[in-house]
């Protein structure tokens, strides 16, 4: 029988999920009180089986990488492995060094020399030098147009009360958003920003996507799962008909909500007297309805209803997309599947079994940009480019084969995955053979 949805699910990775995982209470906050406390880190940041003392790194390192500063006192292990695209940061380690840790690592996954994923890494250390700067260089381009479009769209939805034009600012708003995405893997840069004209927030993005679900994937420590339930429940446990087949009816509400949501959420957190939601950024999104009434010739109440149904488009693209864009099907491993290892599971290896990449996505500079594409690199080298990954097919297939994974690596059509979504949330059983077994 199937975990209950009402306790704690079963990792099949032996993960010991965040106590308080469940609920639309849960946020990136209490994910990382959760992780300080099962990580052993003992208040430092632990890497491996070794705790380090990074505080005077990020004294002198202003504007530097966020995670590491939100990260203290947890297992920063598989961020740093991916984020780091050169061997000086393992070197430099050494010199902060305090201890070695006392308990075992909450996490299964390993980083060993010879396996693939740090192979594949070496690879793509020597690749990087030598990719053209023209394809970051499109990118920003890309993500700037789009961020003008919006503004324009905008303004013309407003000016003529036009709600054709006003779902393609909504539209142009949830791609800029989807491409902001590119942007807060890195250290601050103000192209992430774009990101709050959704309303949503870089900061608590940057723990639930960045630090929670690109380095644990489908498993119960992925925040990205839990904070839709018990809503919706990706995981294969039991769920009651309500949740199993009524969300097929309802999901679309929350996906038209989300952004909303997100700014409620918020709200309420600030009234709590957590005013690390109330960052000057942060309030950045309401510069669009201010541009939109200055300039449209439209009272305030009538600018105000109009930007709330370019939120609502923009809400609804957004989440349409990135909630079937990659991870979840059948076919995909989630926490409660037979995992390919019970002790030896190489992370980038969990990646690809988590991941299903689009062939109508894949190819296009636009459209990997703005729908999530080239999606199972993107989460084994989270920091680069979007517009790069496509230079590292030729390294990754030849390492692949070296390994006799190819097909570890799938892609499928934009059908496939969306229905495969809607499947997912209805399986209740777990896959009892390992990824590595299947062929699709």
């Amino acid at each position: 029988m199937p975990p209950s949805e009402t306790n704690p699910p079963f990792s099949s990775l032996g993960i010991i999920p965040p106590a308080r995982r469940r609920g639309i209470t849960q946020n990136g906050d209490i994910w990382l009180e959760d992780r300080q406390a099962l990580s052993g880190a003992e208040g430092l940041w632990r890497i491996h089986d070794k705790l380090y003392d990074l505080s005077s790194f990020i004294d002198n390192h202003p504007g530097g990488p966020e995670w590491l500063q939100l990260s203290k006192g947890t297992d920063i292990t598989e961020a740093f492995e991916t984020h780091h695209l050169s061997n000086g940061p393992e070197k430099m380690l050494v010199k902060f060094f305090v201890k070695e840790a006392k308990t075992k690592r909450n996490s299964p996954y390993t980083f060993k020399n010879d396996g693939f994923y740090k192979t594949l890494k070496q690879e793509v250390i020597k690749k990087i030098k030598y990719i053209p700067k023209q394809s970051s260089n499109t990118t920003n381009f890309l993500i700037d147009s789009l961020l003008v479009g919006m503004f324009i769209f905008s303004i013309l939805a407003c000016t003529y009360w036009n709600f054709y034009i006003g779902a393609l600012a909504g539209s142009f708003m949830a791609m800029t958003s989807i491409a902001a995405h590119n942007y807060f893997h890195r250290k601050d840069n103000f192209r992430m920003f774009y990101f709050h004209f959704s309303l949503m927030q870089v900061r608590e993005w940057r723990i639930s996507h960045v630090l929670s679900h690109h380095l644990y994937t489908n498993t119960v420590d992925d925040l990205e799962i839990s904070s839709w339930e018990p809503f919706i429940q990706y995981l294969p446990i039991e769920k009651k008909p309500l949740v199993r087949y009524g969300s097929y009816i309802y999901a679309p509400l929350l996906w038209i909500t989300s952004f909303h949501l997100s700014f409620i959420r918020r709200i309420l957190e600030i009234k709590k007297g957590n005013m690390r939601h109330a960052q000057p950024t942060e309030w950045l999104g309401f510069l669009l309805p201010l541009v939109m009434f200055l300039i449209s010739g439209q009272s305030l109440w009538w600018s105000f209803i109009m930007w709330n149904y370019i939120l609502l488009c923009g809400s609804t693209h957004f989440f349409l997309v990135g909630l079937h864009a990659a991870h979840h099907h059948p076919d995909i491993f989630h926490d409660g599947d037979e995992p390919r290892s019970k002790d030896d599971l190489d992370w980038g290896l969990s990646q690809l079994d988590t991941v299903m990449d689009r062939k109508e996505i894949n190819g296009s500079h636009f459209l990997v940009l703005t729908n999530f594409g080239d999606h199972a690199l993107h989460h084994l080298f989270p920091t680069l480019d979007h517009g790069t990954l496509e230079h590292l097919y030729p390294i990754f297939e030849d390492v692949l084969e070296r390994f006799n994974e190819r097909t570890s690596f799938r892609c499928v059509s934009q059908v496939d995955t969306f229905t495969g979504s809607y499947q997912q949330i209805s399986r209740i059983s777990p896959n009892k053979n390992p990824p590595n077994l299947k062929k699709i």
